[in-house]
């Protein structure tokens, strides 16, 4: 059972200070509530008047921009607190997907997002004129938000910068993932865990997982109809096969990565399930 989940953000004074999460309040309703059940918090509904209820962020290092940033926005922790708390949803490996407009998917352990590190829902560069939220370039884009982190570092590509964000969904691992996930002492898990925090932000695999890349399993594994080679090469250097490619380089991966996240999809071709 899913619930929805409606936020409303309540009138703050903006204050700018080191520490912006203190500044933003929120209470809320739920439709029903219960342990372990999948909480959706779409965004639109959830930040009413962003222009009055906003903080200033700060980023050293924005990964798309290449460059220290200004936005306004709101802070992640917050929302996510006031969320799985009303709902009392059980934290224990829960995981987080942030669902954007193109069908990019990607997908965090809850753990990771209360570290050292900040989020930060922001939906205006403040290079930008007041009447402007975005570049021209990337309005269509970005909006409705975009998510950025502060204190990470220009090489950590852990973290990801999702841009035409428009909902976000805590999900109990087990709940949706037991479809796809091997035991934790099959051979096949160490590629899975890879697969998970790498690839399935694009791709989905018994339809969980991304849109904005083709699905692996479904009707065929790719493994059925591409020789793991050759996927393994594409997978490097997508632009040396095909012209245009909206798949960027896995150049972060090592050769061992890449033959366990092979096997996780072998492992997979026999465990198909369209859901």
């Amino acid at each position: 059972m899913k619930i929805a989940l409606f936020v409303f953000w309540g009138i703050v004074v903006f204050i700018a200070c080191n520490n912006p999460t203190t500044n933003n309040k929120s209470t809320l309703s739920t439709e029903s509530a219960g342990e372990n059940e999948e909480v959706t918090i779409v965004l639109e509904k959830v930040l009413d008047s962003p222009a009055r209820n906003s903080i200033k962020v700060n980023v050293d290092y924005d990964q798309y921009f290449k460059s220290p940033k200004k936005y306004l926005g709101f802070s992640l922790r917050p929302l996510l607190d006031a969320a799985w708390k009303t709902a009392a949803f059980d934290t224990t490996h829960a995981m987080v997907l942030f669902e954007c407009k193109d069908g990019y998917n990607p997908i965090m352990d809850l753990s990771k997002i209360y570290g050292p590190a900040q989020g930060y829902i922001v939906f205006k560069d403040l290079d930008q004129p007041d009447t402007k939220n975005w570049p021209d370039s990337l309005s269509q884009h970005f909006s409705p938000y975009y998510l950025v982190w502060d204190k990470v570092k220009k090489e950590d590509k852990s973290f990801f910068w999702p841009y035409g964000l428009t909902t976000i969904r805590l999900i109990p691992e087990k709940e949706k993932y037991r479809l796809i996930q091997p035991d934790s002492s099959d051979a096949a898990y160490p590629g899975y865990i890879t697969f998970r925090d790498n690839c399935m932000k694009c791709h989905s695999i018994n339809k969980i997982g991304g849109s904005f890349g083709p699905e692996f399993n479904l009707p065929k594994n790719i493994t059925e109809y591409r020789d793991e080679k050759q996927l393994i090469a594409f997978a490097k250097a997508p632009a040396s096969f095909r012209y245009n490619s909206r798949m960027p380089a896995m150049t972060s991966l090592s050769d061992k990565e890449f033959e366990n996240i092979i096997l996780y999809l072998k492992y997979m071709k026999e465990h198909k399930r369209d859901h």
